[in-house]
């Protein structure tokens, strides 16, 4: 697909997107916003550039201009010529619609009249930015009013708003420049910051603006240090006032109505280029929790919160030199310390300095590898109050009774935490106003601090509320409030959407009596917790299902046949992610997703199904393997895996989302993301990735019997392979014709079953009977299927972009000799010199709590190229062999290229450092040696011993090998030990990886029994 083509589709979906049905659309195309969700596609350079070579169907034409009129005329004309591509043939969300293929170049032009072009003027900008004549001649102005009023009938008339209206507005007395201004005012750093705007001028959500409401409203903005420079002097120009005021509108019907932080800095301090945090959460501030202690009687364990903003399964936080373990609460969406001794003292010590300062806090996430925290850090503040607000945590009764820090509900019970001053003051305050309250008598906050229950938050007037929050000024208190918690936010064109794979949840704030309509979505209400003092005021609704022939709901509170409040939810959907119960899908020799059965899925390459005396194993290659199989003390059928399996066979497909949440209540705190790579490595299930490689959908696969290379008393061995129900699973214990043994498997993981039986005919055979396939061979068929990394560095090359300028959000870079991400300097990529190729990670600009990784890459001739990958462990490999290449040809260290891999040829385990784990197929043909996932094992390093590193296992003691010098920042740190691999095999995704087999000796000794956990 050529750029052009490529660029004109994302701008369709990203700014004409069903979830803007009705709704005004502007083509927001600044070069912050370009570089955001054109990343992949080389941000405002690579637009720049598609914009240059134009549709690959015309002739190069010296004005951009002249390429729209004729695509213009191409849109509206059915007889136009079959080389034009229309957008409908690749995406069949615009199947007949006809939309436009010219969006590249009014984003151009758009570009060219944002805020940082103004300089040179408009014409001279496009001038500047393509490098060909753009004058402002009458055929070129007429060119320009056209474009945009096809859009506008396209938008408005043809498509009756299904995508969104666009609408035909000249800023100000500029007729032709007007319209690409006027796309531009409000920047996404903006639009989160005149939230802020709307609460100092005590604005309500989707509330009308009048002519003198909207008068005031741009006074204010005009002296509001938080707003950029350009839109507070767009505020004050008479000419502005009808394009702000249509987008001030839209983003008022958006707003939750929550009081924002009001700990933004500058904005002009700010890289535009940032993602700003969602207004109404709890922001980034780490936030006070209680819970009820198990120690104290009547007693309260501190703790504190920090909102999942990278989607790591754990941190730690540092308060003052003092770490504590934090674990993710999926329900909440937030990191939250644990409930140990040390912790909770640690947590009260930094609640009472924090009533007399912020309190610093670095929060560093968990790496990629197991176990190990780290390599990102992220410095957040405990805001400084000696008065605090808490109230009942509603979200989930498994997830315990907490007190959460939140702002002042409107209805029913909430409670203050106060030290011994300021309590002094509040007591008294307390009664002389009136206001219904309990003093509590409690233990575990600091010494002198106390804790009291306010009974009707609807008791309380505006000063009220005021006073006790240490507000400047007192805000109205609407009658209800209603807002969108948790999910997965993504930013586009302007709007905030939910992730399908991950919709929020419904918070409901209003008078008993009230109901919520949403017509649409299936939702149900979380039970309330209960306390003594009363009900919480605030209640939860859950999205359990929703209209999917649907992109955007009204959702309303209704008291009495009148509307309190409403809001739009948004839903996108991305590419990859695909809708329905089950649809083909499989992996690419690659493992990139691919829409159809061509490629792997559990065991079948291709769809088909082998002999069973074809391909099968030889003996040479078969290992007795008696000794080491273990049984297992519980039915699979009780294991949370299972019953996951169970669930996913039935839907044959469901949502990323829906599968983590599931995982996480079954499996009692076992990480979802390591659940669900060790399944799909034993090919029970495939996960589809999204074109920026996230998590969207998770398939199930056909129930299979494969040949291991190993016997049990001399009868071959069977590995069980696809997504079970659990009385499948009893069937297969349950065959007289079968000698089945169960491997124990660490908590939440699914233990692995092995079958031993005469021969590959006789299973075969049960195998119809049962409704399973049969695969002779597939760990051999795999590796001689599976691509390589030349090839996956080829693919990179041939995707990426050549340079991206966008200023990246917490930007780490791979450091190649451990294959840990480091901190980089300036928050832009950059391949290092020495070496060819650079694997970076950073947070993705448009969807909060998810990080996207790239990989750079220099080619022969000199010139980069940055791409996404869909496998990071790709990424990482090719990081890893560009530096070993460039030890030997430039240090000279020939045991570092071709890198070593560590092989046992007597027990045929082959060990890899975590950190460097093998892409998704490859390790698919590694683990269907053994019918189990890799054991891992936490090794470090004894002694130096003839040229290697002699290491141990931490868990038995006992001494394992030696490793290579090559490996020396690798330890201690965990490994991975694949079983049963046959040489053959060994060799072959060694050389697909471009490395060489080294042996591994006294691997044997090391049988831990610990399961991989990333």
């Amino acid at each position: 697909m050529s750029r052009f083509v490529a660029w004109n589709d994302l701008l369709l979906s990203e700014f004409f997107s069903e979830a803007s049905e009705n709704e005004d659309v502007w083509i927001r195309a600044t070069r912050a916003e370009l570089d955001s969700f054109g990343l992949h596609l080389g941000g405002a350079q690579g637009l720049i550039d598609a914009v240059g070579s134009g549709p690959p169907w015309l002739p190069s034409l010296s004005n951009c201009s002249d390429a729209a009129r004729i695509l213009v005329q191409q849109r509206r004309d059915p007889l136009r010529t079959q080389s034009y591509k229309d957008p409908g043939a690749s995406n069949p969300r615009y199947a007949g619609a006809r939309a436009p293929a010219y969006l590249p170049i009014l984003a151009l032009w758009v570009l060219a009249a944002s805020g940082e072009q103004l300089e040179r003027g408009f014409y001279a900008s496009v001038q500047h930015l393509l490098g060909r004549p753009f004058k402002s001649e009458p055929k070129v102005t007429e060119t320009m009013s056209k474009a945009w009023e096809d859009l506008e009938a396209w938008s408005c008339r043809e498509c009756a708003g299904r995508f969104g209206n666009f609408h035909y507005r000249v800023l100000g007395e500029h007729r032709f420049v007007g319209i690409a201004r006027s796309q531009c005012l409000i920047s996404r750093q903006d639009e989160g910051n005149l939230y802020r705007l709307f609460w100092d001028a005590r604005l309500r959500p989707g509330q009308g603006l009048s002519d003198s409401t909207l008068a005031s409203l741009l006074e204010r903005g005009c002296d509001a240090p938080y707003l950029t420079r350009p839109l507070r002097n767009a505020m004050a120009e008479q000419a502005y006032v009808p394009q702000l005021a249509a987008l001030l509108r839209k983003l008022l019907r958006s707003w939750s109505g929550s009081r924002p932080n009001n700990g933004h800095a500058d904005a002009e301090s700010r890289s535009a280029g940032l993602l700003v945090k969602e207004q109404g959460q709890t922001g980034s501030a780490v936030t006070l929790v209680l819970s009820p202690s198990d120690e104290l009687p009547n007693g309260w364990d501190v703790r504190w919160s920090f909102p999942a903003v990278v989607d790591a399964p754990r941190c730690s936080f540092e308060i003052a030199g003092q770490r504590q373990p934090a674990l993710l609460h999926r329900a909440s969406a937030t990191f939250l310390t644990d409930v140990s001794e040390s912790s909770v003292r640690h947590s009260v010590a930094a609640l009472c300095a924090s009533s007399l300062a912020q309190v610093e806090v670095q929060v560093r996430f968990e790496d990629d590898s197991v176990g190990t925290c780290g390599d990102q850090c992220r410095v957040e503040m405990i805001s400084r109050a000696s008065r605090r607000i808490l109230a009942w945590n509603s979200i989930d009764p498994s997830f315990g009774q907490q007190l959460i820090e939140r702002e002042i509900p409107l209805y029913g019970v909430f409670y203050l935490v106060c030290n011994s001053a300021d309590w002094t003051r509040t007591d008294p305050w307390l009664r002389r106003e009136r206001i219904s309250f309990e003093p509590m008598q409690v233990c575990g906050l600091p010494d002198g601090w106390q804790m009291a229950c306010i009974h009707r938050a609807e008791s309380l007037t505006a000063e009220h509320r005021q006073h006790l929050v240490d507000a400047p000024e007192a805000t109205d208190v609407p009658q209800a409030r209603l807002r969108l918690v948790g999910g997965s936010r993504l930013l586009r064109g302007g709007a905030r959407l939910f992730a399908s794979y991950d919709l929020p949840d419904i918070e409901v704030e209003a008078p008993p009596g009230t109901h919520v309509a949403a017509p649409g979505l299936t939702l149900s209400e979380v039970p309330q917790h209960l306390a003594s003092e009363g009900r919480s005021g605030v209640r939860r609704f859950v999205i359990d299902s929703f209209d999917v022939n649907r992109s955007s709901f009204d959702i309303s509170l209704v008291l009495n046949g009148t509307g309190s409040a409403s809001l739009r939810l948004r839903v996108a959907d991305p590419d990859g992610e695909g809708r329905g119960e089950s649809r083909p899908f499989s992996l690419d020799p690659l493992g990139f997703p691919r829409s159809n059965l061509g490629g792997l899925r559990g065991t079948t390459i291709g769809g088909g199904c082998q002999d069973p005396l074809e391909g099968a194993w030889q003996s040479e290659e078969m290992l007795e393997a008696a000794a080491s199989l273990e049984r297992g003390s519980a039915p699979i059928e009780d294991s949370s895996a299972a019953k996951f399996l169970n669930t996913l066979a039935a839907r044959g497909s469901m949502s990323y989302g829906t599968a983590r949440d599931q995982l996480l209540r079954l499996s009692g705190g076992a990480l979802p993301i390591s659940l669900l790579m060790d399944l799909r490595a034993r090919g029970c299930l495939e996960i589809e990735t999204d074109g920026k490689g996230h998590f969207v959908r998770i398939h199930s696969v056909v129930p299979s019997l494969y040949a291991l290379p190993a016997t049990h008393d001399g009868l071959p061995l069977f590995g069980v392979s696809g997504t079970l129900r659990l009385a499948q699973w009893a069937l297969l214990q349950g065959n007289g014709d079968f000698l089945a043994t169960v491997a124990d498997a660490a908590a939440g993981h699914l233990p692995a079953l092995r079958v031993a039986a005469i021969d590959a005919l006789s299973v075969q055979t049960e195998c119809s009977s049962m409704g399973f396939d049969f695969a002779p061979g597939p760990a051999r068929d795999v590796a001689r299927w599976a691509g390589s990394l030349r090839q996956a560095r080829e693919a990179a090359e041939s995707r990426g972009t050549e340079t991206v300028a966008a200023e990246l959000g917490h930007l780490h870079r791979l450091k190649a000799d451990s294959a840990r991400f480091m901190p980089a300097s300036e928050p832009r990529m950059s391949i290092d010199r020495e070496c060819g190729a650079q694997l970076f990670r950073f947070d993705d600009p448009q969807a909060a709590a998810l990080q996207l990784y790239v990989l750079g890459v220099r080619r022969a001739d000199g010139a980069s190229r940055y791409s996404h990958v869909h496998d990071s462990r790709w990424g990482v490999w090719i990081s890893q062999l560009a530096f070993a290449e460039m030890l030997k040809d430039t240090h000279g260290r020939n045991d570092a290229f071709p890198w070593p891999l560590h092989y046992d040829p007597e027990t045929r385990d082959l060990w890899v450092p975590a950190r460097l784990r093998p892409p998704a197929v490859l390790e698919r043909a590694l683990s269907l040696c053994s019918g189990a996932g890799p054991e891992a094992h936490f090794l470090s390093s004894s002694s130096h011993a003839g040229g290697a590193l002699a290491v141990f296992d931490n868990g038995s003691g006992h001494a394992v090998g030696a490793i290579s010098h090559m490996y020396g920042e690798f330890v201690p740190g965990y490994w991975l030990r694949y079983q049963w691999v046959p040489a053959e095999t060994a060799r072959q995704v060694a050389g697909l990886l471009g490395c060489t087999l080294q042996p591994f000796a006294c691997a044997g000794a090391a049988r831990a029994s610990q399961t991989m956990t990333n």
